[in-house]
């Protein structure tokens, strides 16, 4: 929050192409409103005449702008996010629209509809194509939002929030504020907007945190399904990381993420299971079978390759682990 001592820095802004010419408004609102996008207009299938508004307030910690258009099509292009340096986090959210809005980036399209936040870093590129809407854009600055929400940036970025109740009282708390800011002096908007900022950052994360809880939930039970299949299949010359991810339900790059996470190689950790399965057959004075047929059944068909990874392994020939078995029950 600003010292009581200081005279606020933001400013408040108004703009509207209603003194605007009909065929010059595209264009002035392209250069003006819109200058931090490159903008394309549609037709306006109702016949409107084409009309835009935004009024807002750029503080010190955030900048809120509430605005009104007909059907634009805005799009940031890895240039233009080079050349501003795109250095913030915008939190969006469509109050109402006669449609849906399309986003679409490199990595993920979807429909964003009104109510639901959206959450864009302006540093990737994107597109989002507008019906005729009315809108609330919040952006914070990338620091800021690092350092409260305590995850990267783009963890939150190019999605939709979920639905939550806090969700719920950020979106009522922006309109409210929009609807307000023209009777606000500076440093009641000042005000405003730092106490939203906090508000807003504490939303994002406490979406991040649930998020982040989520997917190591997510991560773990996979992890344990892994290991049950793999055990219960050691027997399987042909089990490998294809099988596993038709097993899981997943896919083979999700498997190989999955052991990484663990610091493992899939391959390695089956071989090692299997080892591990071998010795302990070894290892018993009471198992009768061969040491080809424990290596089969423990899916290492190739004796010799199975000697020399056992060795490798416990430092002593498969034959030497069951003699000293057996010595030690004799």
């Amino acid at each position: 929050m600003p010292p009581m001592n200081r005279a606020p820095s933001g400013r408040y802004l108004e703009l509207s192409t209603d003194l605007v010419t009909a065929n010059r408004r595209r264009e002035f609102w392209r250069d003006t409103a819109l200058n931090r996008s490159d903008a394309d207009f549609p037709a306006d299938t109702t016949g409107r005449e084409f009309s835009a508004s935004v009024r807002g307030y750029v503080g010190d910690r955030a900048e809120l702008r509430e605005g009104k258009s007909g059907p634009v099509i805005l799009r940031r292009d890895a240039a233009r996010c080079r050349r501003d340096g795109g250095d913030e986090i915008l939190l969006s959210v469509i109050v109402s629209a006669d449609a849906e809005a399309r986003y679409r980036s490199n990595s993920t399209a979807f429909l964003v509809p009104a109510g639901r936040f959206m959450v864009n870093d302006m540093a990737v590129p994107f597109e989002i194509e507008m019906p005729c809407y009315r809108s609330i854009n919040f952006r914070l600055p990338r620091a800021s939002v690092a350092s409260g929400v305590l995850v990267r940036p783009g963890w939150l970025s190019e999605r939709l929030l979920p639905e939550t109740p806090l969700g719920s009282l950020l979106f009522g708390h922006l309109v409210r504020l929009a609807d307000q800011l023209p009777a606000m002096d500076d440093a009641s908007r000042e005000v405003a907007l730092d106490a939203t900022a906090n508000f807003a950052i504490a939303t994002l994360r406490q979406v991040a945190q649930a998020d982040v809880w989520e997917a190591g939930a997510r991560w773990d039970g996979l992890w344990l399904a892994a290991e049950r299949f793999i055990e219960r299949n050691l027997d399987r010359a042909e089990l490998n990381p294809e099988m596993l991810a038709r097993a899981l339900r997943c896919s083979r790059t999700q498997v190989y993420r999955l052991f990484a996470h663990h610091g493992l190689a899939v391959m390695d950790y089956i071989r090692d299971r299997r080892l591990g399965r071998c010795r302990d057959m070894l290892s018993d004075p009471a198992c009768v079978l061969s040491i080809a047929e424990i290596a089969s059944l423990c899916g290492m068909d190739n004796p010799s390759a199975f000697s020399r990874g056992f060795r490798r392994r416990y430092g002593c020939a498969p034959g030497d682990m069951r003699r000293e078995a057996h010595r030690i029950r004799g």
